[in-house]
């Protein structure tokens, strides 16, 4: 009688200890990001962006963290502003006020509680930077946009030019204008203080898409409870 071979044998193929602790070391880091890519682009597009434009933001904002704009020479330290963080935020900011998608009046309303959170939340400290607990800026960002919006589906725009702006602001550049502060946080060393800068995935970009995240969501749930939302006025 004939013997009958599989087609397909699929073998244990044995790993180290070591090499299982490589695999996992590379693989976690990659979906983390991978994930972080996927959540930022539905982001961009659920504040009104297209399926491209979304995708070269949220590339853009990956990329561009890695660069900084020389802005203004201060003794030994140069203020420049972040590509990623600072600079594509703006952007988005006023693409969403030029498209009308949110007026300008509740975007500086927004701008200016969530400044005022942040400095006070803000903390300098020499050689690191201006550091503040990661869920304070979303937080402000989404019940600014809530409070402002009444809960309706202008929400997360407002949340994400609150949330980034505001930072911005109130983290960063009132910080950076207070001399002692500036002083401080150079040393006598020559160094790049950037507005927005934390490298790839910083601050400004986490919280522009928590800041969302938590508007639209929140938003879904108020919505469903009072059962009509009214719409917002412009201006």
């Amino acid at each position: 009688m004939a013997a009958e071979l599989p087609a397909i044998t699929i073998l244990p193929v044995p790993f180290s200890p070591g090499q299982v602790l490589i695999a996992l070391a590379v693989l976690i880091p990659a979906l983390v990001i991978f994930n972080l890519l996927l959540i930022s682009e539905e982001v961009f597009e659920s504040i009104g962006f297209g399926f491209c434009q979304a995708m070269l933001m949220t590339a853009g904002a990956l990329l561009g963290s890695l660069f900084n704009i020389p802005l203004i020479p201060v003794d030994n330290a140069v203020i420049a502003i972040n590509v990623g963080g600072a600079a594509i935020p703006l952007f988005v900011t006023i693409e969403m006020v030029a498209r009308n998608r949110i007026s300008l009046k509740k975007t500086l309303a927004a701008t200016f509680i969530v400044s005022i959170v942040a400095y006070a939340f803000a903390t300098p400290v020499p050689g690191l930077g201006i550091t503040m607990p990661f869920y304070i800026p979303p937080l402000a960002g989404a019940a600014t946009g809530l409070l402002l919006a009444r809960g309706c589906r202008t929400a997360p725009e407002l949340a994400y030019a609150g949330g980034t702006m505001g930072t911005l602001l109130g983290a960063d550049i009132l910080n950076l204008a207070n001399p002692a502060v500036l002083a401080m946080l150079v040393g006598g060393k020559t160094t790049v203080l950037s507005i927005g800068g934390a490298g790839i995935f910083d601050g400004i970009f986490i919280t522009g898409v928590l800041s969302v995240l938590l508007a639209g969501y929140a938003g879904r749930r108020l919505r469903e409870k009072a059962g009509v939302c009214p719409q917002e006025m412009r201006g």
